[in-house]
């Protein structure tokens, strides 16, 4: 599963990314995995869907488009996980892996863990593929590795998201993914 990048903040590093996650995707189809999921809608401020720039990379990459499930519409990371989780089912997955960046991983591990059993998914970096890449899929993953400004400019908001899910822990799982989900819909989605 490819996770969305937010397109409006430093764009250019966003789309950077997107690939990145798209060719760790394609190096993974190549070792057997049998699908990849692409599931962000297109978001305000945004020409195109991050899920429509990874469907177009993996093509361009040479995975058959039978291999991409690709759908628009999820607009947070809680929900790429709830939505994650029903793809895999839909789709006979019963290990998940999860693509993004290292600044972002501490909060997909934690919103994954609490849909998916021990095991039953993974969250890796583009990074992790890097030795079995070849061309363009290298050439993507070395353009998007995190540096320390990056970490530094993506810090500040993976801490307010991560202190949102964390205030609202106490209320009932349902209405707790339900409102976080709400408010990114409301803050990010464009119909």
């Amino acid at each position: 599963m490819v996770l969305g990048k937010e397109l409006r903040r430093f764009p250019e590093r966003a789309v950077r990314e997107l690939h990145a996650r798209s060719a760790a995707a394609s190096v993974a189809v190549r070792e057997g995995a049998s699908v990849v999921f692409a599931l962000e809608a297109h978001l305000r401020g945004a020409d195109r869907s991050g899920s429509a720039i990874v469907a177009e990379c993996l093509r361009e990459l040479g995975v058959a488009p039978g291999r991409v499930v690709r759908d628009d519409r999820t607009r947070s990371t809680r929900e790429e996980a709830v939505e994650g989780l029903r793809e895999a089912r839909q789709h006979g997955v019963d290990r998940l892996t999860v693509l993004t960046h290292g600044y972002h991983v501490p909060r997909v591990r934690s919103y994954f863990a609490e849909l998916f059993a021990p095991g039953a998914y993974r969250v890796l970096t583009p990074e992790a593929y890097l030795q079995r890449a070849r061309g363009l899929e290298r050439e993507w993953i070395e353009a998007a590795t995190p540096d320390e400004a990056v970490y530094g400019d993506e810090r500040i908001a993976e801490l307010v998201l991560g202190g949102l899910a964390t205030a609202l822990r106490p209320l009932p799982r349902s209405l707790r993914y339900r409102l976080e989900i709400q408010a990114a819909g409301a803050f990010r989605y464009v119909s």
